[in-house]
């Protein structure tokens, strides 16, 4: 289920949204910056400020994430059922020594949020589908240009 395409837009997505359902109804969009990979068909992130995302996970599973790289303007949007781990779950043991290796010990990891998907939903912009001939490197360069990171990489060239 998740393709290679998939694997690479998570690794190189810096920032994901995770929405789930409070317990009166109302949304909860959390961002997360530790959503990764586990396998083919499941993903996972840190639970590092997230208490009301947990919460609402263990009280109903369903969850949605979304995952868009802005400078390509396009992403994917996955709808799946997650299992919260902790204590000596290896799940959970091995992520937070992964986030360990990767941050020190500043950032505490206080639970594995393990997501089966189950369905995978491609986001890309408007301006594939409604202007001719836009590709992918022309709206990375145009969008590289408008968060002003063209310049600084030509500056730092000079």
């Amino acid at each position: 289920m998740l393709d290679q395409d998939i694997k690479q837009m998570v690794a190189g997505t810096m920032l994901c949204f995770a929405a789930t359902t409070n317990e009166d109804g109302s949304p909860n969009l959390s961002p997360k910056s530790s959503l990764r990979v586990h396998d083919d068909k499941h993903l996972m992130f840190a639970n590092m400020a997230s208490p009301g995302t947990v919460r609402n996970l263990r009280r109903d599973p369903r969850i949605e994430l979304n995952c868009v790289d802005i400078f390509s303007r396009r992403g994917y949007r996955f709808v799946g059922r997650a299992s919260v781990h902790s204590d000596d779950d290896p799940l959970f043991v091995a992520l937070k020594s992964d986030v360990a290796a990767e941050h020190g010990d500043a950032i505490p990891v206080f639970d594995a949020v393990l997501i089966e998907v189950l369905e995978v939903h491609p986001v890309i912009s408007p301006a594939y589908t409604f202007i001719d001939g836009v590709t992918e490197d022309a709206l990375r360069n145009v969008y590289l240009g408008k968060y002003g990171i063209q310049a600084e990489a030509e500056e730092a060239a000079e």
